[in-house]
């Protein structure tokens, strides 16, 4: 699992931005490859469902360099970056994140086509910042699969105008691990215990001992555990979707989701966007996820995310 990463103060200057723009920053010229509004129908499925999926998000160009970028990735991982498959089962479920602060490629793709655009109109954010990228991997013939879970427990950041933008670079469907969400759970006002991948059945003193200090506390916090809700179709909608390339799954954090294992014949990849809006707040907990740690940016608990290690993406 992931590792605290550097969070360089000096990197990312605050931009003031004009109406409907996309910022640069970082010294990358703005190149929005796919300009394009949220239809009022994606917008209601976000508010109403807690996902909504985006037809051609992002242009094919674009990912086809992000396609390269992950690939790359995986021959040079980041610190974070790991492969979650259990030793003794089949395939390559990889995972890395925090790429763009140290990685020009995927610093320069986070100011490319649009993407915090769309978020920001889900969220109806007037300003919307970066919080980390996430690439996935899972190739065919891979058992492992993401229990039912919310990104809220694992981030150090709260509000109600959290999303990400999970973006297909391969076609998928819910056989080859394209993910699963249960329809409005955003709006329950629950927060489910934490689950790691390759390590259910651990404790929490051994998920401390293999992951990091605080754990156990941390998760202990959380007394109620994600059912499985596909095994109560009266009591939960269930959604899942086939996506192309350049298609995108925008979804609030609070929006319990999984990925299964990929039994397709292809490779499923990934990358997941995260974003924060205008009511994001920094809420740094012992034991949570070290992303980025309490000590690597000014802010302190319940500060609005207005930080340089958080870049500014899109303003209007």
């Amino acid at each position: 699992m992931a590792n605290a990463g550097a969070c360089l103060s000096g990197l990312w200057p605050r931009v003031a931005g004009g109406a409907g723009r996309a910022l640069a920053t970082g010294g990358f010229p703005q190149r929005l490859l796919n300009i394009r509004d949220l239809t009022n129908a994606e917008r209601f499925r976000h508010v109403e469902d807690g996902v909504a999926l985006i037809k051609g998000a992002v242009a094919p160009d674009l990912v086809t360099r992000m396609s390269d970028a992950v690939e790359w990735i995986m021959q040079n991982p980041s610190r974070h970056g790991v492969n979650m498959t259990a030793p003794d089962s089949p395939g390559v479920f990889y995972q890395d994140c925090r790429l763009f602060p140290h990685n020009p490629t995927f610093r320069a793709l986070l100011h490319e086509g649009g993407l915090a655009r769309l978020a920001g109109q889900a969220m109806r954010s007037r300003t919307v910042r970066a919080f980390y990228k996430q690439v996935f991997v899972k190739d065919p013939g891979t058992e492992d699969a993401f229990v039912w879970h919310q990104d809220r427990p694992y981030w150090n950041v709260d509000g109600t105008q959290v999303c990400s933008t999970w973006v297909a670079l391969t076609p998928a469907g819910v056989e080859s691990s394209a993910l699963e969400f249960v329809r409005g759970s955003h709006r329950w006002g629950r927060t489910f215990r934490p689950e790691y991948p390759g390590y259910e059945g651990c404790t929490p003193e051994e998920l401390e001992r293999l992951l990091w200090r605080g754990l156990a506390e941390y998760v202990e916090r959380f007394e109620e555990r994600a059912p499985e809700f596909e095994n109560y179709p009266d009591d939960y909608e269930v959604l899942g979707f086939e996506v192309e390339p350049g298609d995108a799954l925008l979804f609030d954090f609070r929006t319990v989701h999984r990925s299964g294992p990929n039994a397709g014949s292809t490779r499923r990849s990934v990358i997941s966007w995260r974003w924060l809006g205008d009511d994001a707040v920094w809420t740094p907990r012992p034991g949570g996820d070290p992303i980025i740690r309490d000590n690597e940016t000014c802010l302190t608990f319940g500060d609005i995310t207005d930080d340089a290690c958080f870049p500014l993406v899109y303003a209007r």
